[in-house]
C-alpha cells in the first residue's frame, strides 16, 4: 500500500486523470471554453458602427419645395442626393407604403420620411412665427432596440445637416438685402445732398422775399400816415362846407378855385383808386404763393416723418432679430448693420424738425399775406369811396362857380359829400392800418421761413453724410459665402481623446474578456476533481497543492488561448502586450482561488454561490455602463467586487494607462487571491485532520473523482 501511494497526491491526481480518456478530452475542452465565450462576444460586437453601411434604411421623399426671397427651394431633394453619396447606411429610396411594409417585414431597420412642407416651413424662418421643419423617422423597437438609438442619432445628424443648409440660405438672403439696403442708402444720400442744395437757394429766395416785403411794410406805414392827414381834412372839409352853407356869398368868391381844387382832388383820387387795385391784385397772389409755399413745407413735413418711421421700425426689427437669435452680440457685420440703421434713424428724426420748422414759418407767411390781401381789399374800396366824393365835390363846386343861387343847396349838398368823406376816409384809415398790420407779420413770417430754411439745408448736409457713411457700411457687410457659412455653422466642436479607442469591441473586451475568464474557471469545476484527494494526504497544504497544480495549469491554458485569439486573431491593439497577459494570468488565477473556496466548501451550491457573485460583478463591476448610472447600493457592492478591479486594470492597459494604476488594481486582485488561498488551505487543513481522526485512507487509487461529501 505504501509503494502503490508513493509519490503522493499530485502524482495521483495526473495519474487517475491520465487513466481516464474522456476527462481528459474534457480537460482540453475546458481549455477553450474562455476563447469561446469571451472571444466570440468580443468577435461579434467588435466594429458594428463600422458596419452601418450593411444596415438597411428607407427613405421617402415627399416635398413639394417652396420659393424664399424669389429662389425656388427643394431641401428634400437636395438632402435626397446628399445622402446618395453618404455610405453611412445602406439606402434605399422608395414611396412610404413600400417603406412601412419593409420596416414591418423587417426587410428595413429604420425609415426616414421628409414630409411634403418641409421645404414651405423652412421658409418660415424669415416669419415672425417660424415653424420647424420636421423629418420623421420610423423604428420598431420591439424587434431591435439598438435601431432606435442608431435612428435618433442619424436623424440628429441629418437635422443638423439639413438646419445648416436652411440657416447658410437665409444667412446668404439677408447679406443680399444688406446690399441692396447699401444701394438705397446711396441713392437717399444723392437725394439728400439734392434737397441740401434746393434749401440754400430757397434761402437766397426767402432772404430776397423779406428784403422786398419790409419795403412794403414801410410803404404801408407811409400810406397810413397819410390816409390819416387826409381824414383830417376831410373833418375840416365838413366844417368848412357847414360854414359854406351858413355864408354862401363868402363861398362864392371862391368857388372857381375850389372848382379847380375840386378836379385836382378827383384825379388824385382816381390815381389813388388805381394804385389800390394795383396792391390788391399784388396783394392776392402774393397770398396764393404763401398757401403753395405752406402746402410744400407740409408735404415735405409729412415725408420727414415717413421716413424717420421707417429708419426707426428697421433699426427696432433688426434688435428683434437679434434678441430672437442668440449669440449675435459677436457678430461684427450684423453689429454694423444695426449702427447703420439707428445712424438712419437719427438723420430722419434730424430732416423730420428741419420740415417742421419750415412748415411752420410757410403757414405764417401765408396767415400774413391773407390778411395783406385783405387790407389791399379794403384800401381800394375806400380810394373808390374817396374818388366818387371827389368827384361828387368837383361838380358841387362847378355847379357853385356856375351861379350862385343854387349856393345854398349846393353847400348843404357838399356838407353831405364832405360827411361821407369823412366816413369812407375813416373806413380808409383802418384799412391803411390793417395793411401796415399785414406787411409787419409779412416781414416777420419771411424771417421764420429763412430760418427754417437754413434749418434744413443743415439737416439735409448731415442726413446725406450719414445716408453716406450708411451705405459704406452696409456695403462692408454684403457678405460673401465664408461668412454665410459662418453664419449658418458658427460654432464646432472638437474633440480630444485621452485615449483612443478604436471601436466598439475594444472597449467592450475587458469587460467581455473578464466574464470568460470567470466562465472558464466556474466550468472547468465540473470536470475537475476539486474536493477529494487521489494519493495519501500528509497535510492540509499537500492536499492543497495537488489541487492548485491540477486547476492552475488548465486556467493559465484558457487565458493564455483567450490573448492569442484576442491579440493575433481579432487584432486588439495593446501597448503593453507582456504586461497584459500577465495581468490576464493574475484575473484567471483570483478568480480560480475564489470559485475553488467555493466549489470545495459546498461542491454544487458553491458553484451556485458562485454564479451568484458571478451575476452580482456584471451588474456592479461598471463593465458596461459608468458605475455612477448605477443605483447607489449596487455602486457600494461594486466597490468590493474583483471583477471591477480586474476590468479596470484590462481598460487601462488596453488605453496606454500609466504601470503604477495597473500595478494597483492587479495588487487588489492579489489580496483577493491571498484571502481566498487562506480559506482553502484552512479548509484542506480542516478537512485532512478529521480523515486522519476518522482512520479513512489516504485516497483512492483510480481514475476518476472520489465522492464529494467529505
Amino acid at each position: 500500500m505504501k509503494k502503490k501511494n508513493r509519490g503522493g497526491a499530485v502524482k495521483a491526481e495526473y495519474k487517475r486523470l491520465a487513466g481516464n480518456k474522456m476527462t481528459m478530452l474534457s480537460i482540453a475542452g475546458l481549455a477553450v471554453i474562455p476563447l469561446l465565450y469571451s472571444g466570440m462576444l468580443i468577435g461579434a460586437f467588435w466594429d458594428p458602427y463600422g458596419k452601418l453601411n450593411e444596415l438597411p434604411v428607407a427613405v421617402v421623399n415627399q416635398d413639394a419645395g417652396a420659393f424664399m426671397d424669389g429662389k425656388e427651394l427643394h431641401i428634400g431633394l437636395d438632402l435626397t442626393d446628399e445622402l446618395k453619396e453618404d455610405d453611412s447606411f445602406k439606402w434605399s429610396f422608395t414611396d412610404e407604403r413600400e417603406a412601412m411594409d419593409g420596416l414591418k417585414e423587417h426587410r428595413y431597420s429604420m425609415a426616414f420620411v421628409i414630409p411634403d412642407d418641409f421645404s414651405q416651413k423652412a421658409t418660415t424662418l424669415e416669419e415672425e412665427t417660424p415653424q420647424p421643419a420636421q423629418i420623421e423617422y420610423y423604428v420598431d423597437d420591439g424587434w431591435n432596440y439598438l435601431s432606435s438609438r442608431i435612428g435618433a442619432e442619424a436623424s440628429e445628424k441629418l437635422k443638423a445637416d439639413v438646419g445648416q443648409s436652411v440657416t447658410k440660405a437665409y444667412a446668404q438672403a439677408v447679406y443680399d438685402s444688406v446690399g441692396e439696403a447699401a444701394s438705397g442708402f446711396s441713392e437717399a444720400s444723392e437725394g439728400a445732398s439734392k434737397l441740401a442744395d434746393g434749401a440754400e437757394e430757397a434761402e437766397s429766395g426767402a432772404e430776397k422775399l423779406q428784403a422786398n416785403l419790409a419795403k412794403l411794410a414801410d410803404g404801408a406805414s407811409e400810406l397810413k400816415q397819410g390816409v390819416g392827414r387826409l381824414a383830417g381834412g376831410a373833418a375840416k372839409l365838413q366844417t368848412g362846407a357847414q360854414s359854406v352853407a351858413d355864408g354862401s356869398r363868402t363861398l362864392a368868391a371862391g368857388a372857381a378855385q375850389l372848382a379847380s381844387g375840386g378836379r385836382a382832388v378827383a384825379a388824385g383820387a382816381a390815381d389813388a383808386e388805381e394804385g389800390a387795385s394795383r396792391l390788391a391784385s399784388g396783394a392776392g397772389e402774393l397770398a396764393a404763393s404763401g398757401q403753395a409755399l405752406a402746402n410744400g413745407a407740409a408735404d415735405a413735413k409729412s415725408g420727414g416723418a415717413e421716413l424717420a418711421a421707417g429708419a426707426a421700425q428697421l433699426a427696432a426689427g433688426l434688435e428683434q432679430y437679434a434678441a430672437a437669435n442668440g449669440g449675435m452680440e459677436g457678430d461684427e457685420a450684423f453689429a454694423q448693420l444695426l449702427a447703420a440703421a439707428k445712424s438712419v434713424a437719427a438723420g430722419a428724426d434730424a430732416l423730420e424738425q428741419g420740415t417742421a420748422s419750415v412748415a411752420d414759418g410757410a403757414a405764417k407767411l401765408a396767415a400774413g399775406q391773407g390778411e395783406l390781401a385783405a387790407g389791399a381789399k379794403e384800401l381800394q374800396a375806400g380810394q373808390a369811396k374817396l374818388r366818387q366824393g371827389a368827384e361828387a365835390l368837383s361838380g358841387k363846386l362847378g355847379e357853385a362857380s356856375s351861379g350862385a343861387a343854387k349856393l345854398a343847396d349846393g353847400a348843404q349838398e357838399v356838407a353831405e359829400g364832405a360827411a361821407s368823406l369823412k366816413g369812407g376816409l375813416s373806413g380808409a384809415v383802418k384799412g391803411a392800418n390793417a395793411v401796415d398790420e399785414g406787411a409787419r407779420r409779412l416781414a416777420d413770417g419771411t424771417t421764420d421761413l429763412a430760418g427754417g430754411l437754413l434749418k434744413l439745408q443743415d439737416g439735409s448736409s448731415e442726413l446725406a453724410d450719414k445716408l453716406g457713411e450708411a451705405s459704406a457700411q452696409a456695403a462692408a457687410g454684403a457678405g460673401t459665402d465664408e461668412q454665410a457659412d459662418m453664419f449658418a455653422t458658427p460654432v464646432s466642436v472638437q474633440e480630444h481623446k485621452l485615449a483612443d479607442i478604436p471601436n466598439y469591441g475594444t472597449g467592450m473586451t475587458p469587460y467581455f474578456l473578464a466574464l470568460g475568464l470567470y466562465v472558464g474557471v466556474l466550468m472547468s469545476t465540473i470536470i475537475l476533481p476539486l474536493r477529494d484527494a487521489a494519493g495519501p494526504v500528509r497535510s492540509g497544504f499537500r492536499w492543497y497543492l495537488s489541487k492548485l497544480l491540477l486547476f492552475a495549469p488548465v486556467a493559465l491554458a484558457q487565458t493564455l488561448l483567450a490573448d492569442a485569439l484576442l491579440l493575433f486573431g481579432i487584432g486588439l491593439e495593446v501597448p503593453n502586450v507582456p504586461m497584459f497577459i500577465l495581468a490576464t494570468a493574475v484575473i484567471s488565477l483570483t478568480f480560480m482561488t475564489i470559485v475553488q473556496f467555493f466549489v470545495t466548501l459546498a461542491d454544487n451550491v458553491g458553484r451556485f454561490v458562485a454564479v451568484i457573485l458571478l451575476t452580482l460583478q456584471l451588474a456592479a463591476s461598471a463593465g458596461t455602463y459608468p458605475a455612477e448610472l448605477l443605483p447607489v447600493w449596487l455602486q457600494r457592492i461594486g466597490d468590493w467586487m474583483p471583477m471591477t478591479y480586474a476590468i479596470n486594470a484590462l481598460r487601462l492597459l488596453i488605453a496606454g494607462g500609466g504601470i503604477a494604476e495597473v500595478r494597483t488594481q492587479l495588487y487588489t486582485l492579489g489580496a483577493y487571491a491571498v484571502a481566498f488561498v487562506a480559506l482553502i488551505l484552512a479548509l484542506f487543513a480542516v478537512r485532512s485532520r478529521r480523515r486522519g481522526a476518522a482512520g479513512e485512507p489516504d485516497g483512492d487509487n483510480g481514475a476518476g473523482q472520489a465522492p464529494a461529501n467529505a
